[in-house]
């Protein structure tokens, strides 16, 4: 499972900006994983907290993605990936500021995971 299908779709993670419905469709992917890996319905009625225990794991899909991310922003910081990467991911464009909620970028990800794994 984790050698196949996680290293599928862990692939590009690194670039990927994630709203909080996202978390929520990668944490719903994890369980869809497991309870095809057991041959669970969902006509069984089984919670996900009574399947992680059964399996003797915990959610960790989500932790790996942000584990790739903190990863990679610190090897663009740390100028391995050359001075126009660290450029793009910390450059900021003068415009016109556009009505309504700003867009997520990925810098505020890496704020969030920082002071969740620090």
């Amino acid at each position: 499972m984790k050698s196949m299908v996680w290293a599928v779709f862990q692939y590009g993670v690194e670039g990927w900006t994630l709203k909080k419905s996202d978390r929520s469709r990668i944490e719903a992917f994890e369980m869809w994983c497991w309870r095809k890996m057991l041959s669970i319905s969902w006509q069984e009625h089984c919670t996900n907290d009574s399947i992680l225990p059964e399996l003797g794991l915990e959610r960790e899909l989500m932790g790996r993605v942000a584990k790739l991310k903190l990863q990679y922003f610190g090897h663009i910081t740390r100028g391995s990936a050359g001075q126009l990467a660290l450029t793009v991911l910390e450059g900021i464009m003068e415009r016109l500021r556009h009505q309504g909620r700003p867009r997520r970028q990925s810098i505020h990800d890496i704020e969030e995971y920082g002071s969740m794994y620090s």
